[in-house]
């Protein structure tokens, strides 16, 4: 006994928890069939006065062949129809629920899709279960899509799923001028499937959405006058950095990085259904990343140039100081009168009254006396640029005592 069905005629599925008025009951020509095993089943309970709410039956009267598949498929759905009625809420927006690309001797075994629309714009939205099936048959279910609603958007909101999500841990990132963490996982074959067809892959975390970016590892290269090694308060290699690609992540990332947004937060701007606060943050990350690489890159240099600085040598003491030689400055002689010459011992010193040899006399002898080198007079030196300035003598102050150091004495003596 089963909640849902597949509609044959309508190729919808059939979901009994909504409004069955106008549905036929019971075979209605085979029309309902089981989306686990695919058999025949019958439409019950469907009356007014039905003791029992309505519920799909085998027509074999058994259960189903595949209990746990048509369980899991009850319990998928059912999480599909309750985000198609949080989507319905949002103001503006219509949502129904289609099943596309099945196939009776194939079933994808994915929930139904809904696609939610909201003025011009239309997204269909999947919401499968905690596996997904194989890359064809996702493949199957793109190629569904775009056949009948063209190229609209798909987006896939995955459950978390705690392997994956606990295997690479956390990411610490700064936006907005404050630190963040940011969850990381690496993904499977069929998410890369899905993002290389155009679509995009989201997780709901309650009402919360996670937005993926791309994060690809790598190490600054080593440029001239660059010191990378043994940074102070490092214990990781700072050559170890990682770049981001948004807003999608790119085919090449190592491992994919999180922003979680809220539910709504995707329809109150004019891009219906599109993460454009999470476009936002990731604009921040890549700004962020601009400034982290410059910084590391200057700070490289700052530690080369600290580092190779010239050593100084041991201090030089004062007696191993090279000997200068002290260039002599001639001194000027100062100025001075001429010195009489010497006179012979035992000669009369000519006096003012006694005349010295007459005109005549030297006349006669027939040539003129010219002094003697000793009595010639001595040269005149010159001027000195800088006279020695004359310092007055200082007058000598007789000290005074105060009367008061002397005791006995009259202050009288001292005035």
């Amino acid at each position: 006994m089963g909640k849902s069905a597949w509609d044959t005629v309508t190729d919808h599925a059939v979901w009994l928890d909504d409004d069955v008025t106008g549905l036929p009951a019971g075979l209605a020509g085979d029309r309902y069939v089981c989306r686990a095993c695919w058999e025949t089943v019958i439409l019950k309970g469907t009356k007014v006065d039905a003791k029992v709410a309505p519920y799909f039956s085998h027509k074999s009267g058994s259960d189903c062949a595949d209990p746990e598949r048509e369980a899991q498929i009850d319990e998928d759905t059912e999480v599909v129809i309750r985000l198609r009625d949080t989507i319905r809420a949002l103001p503006g927006v219509t949502a129904t629920t289609e099943i596309l690309g099945e196939d009776g001797k194939d079933p994808l075994g994915l929930p139904p899709i809904i696609i939610a629309c909201c003025g011009g714009t239309t997204v269909a939205i999947e919401r499968p279960g905690v596996t997904l099936p194989g890359p064809d048959i996702l493949r199957r279910r793109i190629r569904a899509v775009r056949e009948r609603h063209g190229g609209v958007e798909h987006v896939w909101f995955l459950k978390k799923d705690p392997n994956q999500f606990g295997k690479l841990g956390t990411l610490k990132v700064r936006h907005g001028g404050q630190d963040d963490v940011h969850h990381t996982l690496a993904p499977n074959e069929q998410q890369e499937v899905i993002l290389a067809s155009g679509g995009n892959v989201y997780w709901l975390d309650g009402k919360l959405v996670l937005i993926p970016y791309g994060v690809r590892w790598f190490q600054h290269p080593v440029k001239k006058d660059q010191d990378w090694n043994a940074w102070p308060r490092w214990r990781s290699d700072p050559r170890n950095d990682w770049r981001i690609s948004k807003p999608r992540p790119s085919a090449d990332a190592d491992c994919w990085g999180l922003v979680p947004i809220e539910l709504s937060s995707m329809t109150k701007t004019q891009a219906v259904f599109r993460p454009s606060k999470a476009h936002r943050v990731m604009d921040e990350l890549y700004a962020a990343q601009e400034q982290r690489h410059r910084w590391r890159n200057r700070r490289a240099h700052e530690l080369y140039a600290e580092r190779h600085q010239p050593v100084p040598g041991p201090p030089v003491r004062a007696d191993e100081l090279p000997e200068q030689s002290i260039p002599l400055v001639p001194v000027q002689e100062t100025e001075r009168r001429p010195t009489p010459p010497a006179l012979p011992p035992n000669s009369p010193t000519p006096s003012a009254s006694e005349p010295g040899p007459s005109h005549a006399q030297a006349t006669d002898a027939g040539s003129v006396a010219s002094p003697s080198p000793e009595s010639a007079p001595a040269p005149i030196p010159p001027q000195p640029q800088h006279p020695p300035r004359a310092v007055p003598a200082q007058r000598k102050l007789r000290r005074r005592w105060p009367a008061i150091f002397l005791p006995g004495r009259s202050r009288r003596r001292y005035r």
